[in-house]
């Protein structure tokens, strides 16, 4: 008997959209990790199509990588790109890997703004901004060819700029369903550009990209709009970073901000909002919400949302069973762990990641770290970790069979059985 029948996290789910929605097996979804295994053209190489290759599931939902939407986008050396005819073959040939063992794929569409360095630029020009804001103070290096460099003072985009950056983002859409994308994620989280315009610490613009709530959060509208013009909205995505601080953008009022993007976002039918908790963005702002995020903006949007940053195996049942989220998304142990999903689903140990190879040091094979950590040995039923997840599986049962629920107990609401709610 398998846990999977026991828990909601292991059940079928559809993406939000009335058009042709995406659907899931299972609400395990790979999170966007940036790995770093390309070189300098940004072409998805066969170690990158094996790393994906080895984390589809049938029916499982993979969100790539950041995914460079032009060659100014770009903000670390090694990250791939989307923008032309070489990076689209190459991620046919992931996108090919992933169908074929039944999987969806989004990709993940990426402009880093002023987390760059003019060696990862065209002709070597500043990196762009919503204002010429440094990161000073800011613990982050720039990733290029000649190794990690100080962020330099960005270049504020002219207002006559943006219909560029916009444009890019609808381009890259499409050259993303050209490769075979299942849909896209449009990336407005973790301090890249579109957080570098919505958050007044680093957005100190006067004209109709600035000051206001509804100002700063026009571009991001502006490019969704515009992306949605040559993709189904069943096809879209969103993510969003209430409360974060990374790369230095904060807000002075977070819930405002948010508020006001997500209620907003209810009328566009969304695939889905991807919610990153305050406690998986480097540190969380001072004001963030105890409890999280998914409180306060489940109540706001009314369709599909994903949730991420540091779930356990008990804290994704969990979220899922109570219905604050409807998939969880998960970054460092699908890192490590290629068959996580099966881990999951019957209580088995995970493998430890190494946090040095994350981001590969240059001149190190990119296999490392990356397409080496092994799969569930054949003889995990010997394990003490497989025999332990069997019991619970019985007790669960016994529970079930008696028309009980799930107990939770102790601070970090670890279950003592698992299972579906019977009321």
């Amino acid at each position: 008997m398998a846990l999977a029948i026991l828990s909601k996290l292991f059940t079928a789910a559809t993406l939000g959209g009335k058009k042709s929605p995406v659907e899931l097996k299972h609400r395990v979804v790979m999170a966007p990790t940036t790995r770093l295994r390309m070189g300098d053209d940004g072409v998805p190489g066969s170690v990158v199509i094996e790393f994906y290759k080895q984390r589809a599931t049938n029916g499982g939902l993979l969100i790539t990588e950041g995914t460079n939407i032009s060659a100014t986008a770009r903000g670390y050396y090694g990250a791939p790109g989307i923008f032309n005819a070489a990076q689209v073959e190459g991620w046919k040939a992931v996108t090919k890997e992933v169908h074929a063992k039944g999987g969806k794929i989004f990709v993940q569409l990426w402009h880093t703004g002023r987390v760059s360095h003019q060696l990862n630029q065209p002709n070597g020009e500043l990196p762009v901004c919503s204002s010429a804001i440094s990161m000073d103070g800011v613990h982050s290096l720039a990733p290029t060819p000649e190794g990690r460099l100080p962020h330099p003072v960005p270049r504020a985009l002219e207002s006559d700029e943006i219909a560029g950056i916009v444009a890019d983002y609808k381009s890259a859409a499409l050259k993303a369903l050209e490769a075979g994308f299942d849909g896209v994620e449009f990336h407005c989280a973790n301090g890249y550009l579109m957080e570098q315009f919505l958050c007044d610490s680093v957005n100190k613009r006067t004209d109709e990209y600035g000051a206001s709530v509804e100002n700063r959060a026009r571009i991001l509208f502006e490019a969704l709009e515009a992306i949605l013009t040559g993709v189904d909205s069943s096809k879209v995505g969103i993510r969003l970073s209430p409360y974060g601080t990374a790369f230095g953008c904060t807000d002075s009022a977070p819930g405002e901000l948010f508020g006001y993007i997500i209620e907003k976002l209810n009328d566009y039918d969304l695939a889905y909002l991807h919610l990153v908790e305050p406690r998986g963005i480097q540190a969380p702002a001072p004001d963030a919400p105890e409890g999280g995020v998914l409180p306060i903006f489940r109540n706001i949007y009314k369709g599909f949302i994903i949730t991420a940053s540091g779930y356990d195996r008990y804290e994704a049942i969990k979220v899922v069973e109570d219905g604050s989220a409807d998939c969880v998304a998960f970054v460092r142990d699908f890192i490590s762990n290629p068959d996580l999903v099966k881990r999951l689903e019957i209580g088995a140990e995970l493998n430890k990641g190494d946090m040095q190879t994350v981001y590969l040091p240059l001149g190190v094979p990119f296999e490392t770290g990356y397409t080496d950590y092994p799969f569930l040995a054949d003889s995990r039923k010997k394990s003490k970790a497989y025999r332990e997840s069997q019991i619970e599986v019985k007790r669960v049962q016994s529970r079930l069979d008696r028309g009980l629920g799930i107990l939770y107990y102790g601070e970090r609401k670890r279950p003592c059985c698992y299972g579906m709610s019977s009321t």
